[in-house]
């Protein structure tokens, strides 16, 4: 059960089926639904909490270094991890404002080859633009969260800073799964969802702090053909822009280093 103290979120909890008649339920399928689209939704990000984290104080059992749903407002340990398969992949370059200087949200979002050329790196670590914001790398994991006997769950996960190393030795290990046809024998690159990986956090530092950030391990590959379903039609969402990351500048043990590679 998960239970928020003052957040406003939906609370959620475990409870048994109600006793009916299926077939009758299901004729009414989705109904009461039609008119809410994905603009309605909120994707959810599963983060690491950090000791400061809001959700540490908000959410009953939440502790630094457990990994949060940050809709259900669900914790997961951080030591035994969560299970999740790929659906897609993307990197941004993020312009921001000091903080303090404006809102929450960041005031450009950058494709690669988009990203201004003209940033310099500033006395603060942080590449600096003309205008005296700075750039931010930030790469987006588009992932379906295995719950084990529930339904999977549509989710982002979204590595910068000291956690762009994780990042890139996942998006290596995506670009490297072939696997072979028995019939033909000819080897070809498996869909990001093949494989799952099981994610789990780690206490990590460097001379300016500590903090916990992302493990990643490749675990079994994917056996249920309804989940395999469910990924490509997310896939097919993330290509088309329909899900999109929602962008702030909340601190993130994950994610609060100044010693960003450019």
């Amino acid at each position: 059960m998960t239970n928020t103290k003052a957040n406003g979120a939906v609370t959620t909890k475990t409870e048994k089926l109600p006793a009916m008649n299926f077939d009758s339920l299901e004729q009414y399928a989705g109904t009461g639904l039609d008119t809410i689209t994905t603009d309605d939704i909120a994707t959810p990000r599963l983060k690491v909490l950090a000791q400061m984290s809001p959700e540490v104080e908000e959410i009953d059992g939440a502790k630094a270094g457990m990994i949060c749903n940050s809709v259900s407002k669900k914790v997961y340990s951080g030591q035994d991890g969560i299970k999740v398969v790929v659906c897609g992949y993307d990197k941004v370059w993020l312009e921001w404002t000091d903080r303090g200087k404006g809102s929450s949200a960041p005031v450009n979002i950058f494709s690669p080859k988009d990203k201004p050329a003209n940033a310099v790196r500033g006395d603060d670590g942080k590449f600096r633009l003309e205008n005296g914001n700075y750039l931010e790398e930030c790469a987006n994991f588009y992932v379906l969260l295995l719950n084990g006997g529930v339904a999977p769950e549509p989710a982002i996960i979204s590595m910068k800073a000291t956690q762009l190393k994780a990042a890139r030795s996942w998006a290596y290990s995506l670009k490297n799964e072939f696997i072979q046809n028995p019939k033909t024998k000819k080897l070809f690159l498996a869909p990001s969802w093949y494989r799952v990986y099981n994610l789990k956090t780690i206490k990590q530092s460097n001379d300016k702090g500590t903090w916990y950030g992302w493990v990643v391990d490749k675990e079994e590959f994917l056996d249920n053909e309804g989940t395999f379903d469910m990924a490509a039609n997310f896939n097919e969402s993330v290509k088309k822009g329909i899900v999109k990351p929602k962008y702030d500048d909340e601190a993130d043990s994950s994610n609060n280093s100044e010693d960003i590679p450019f």
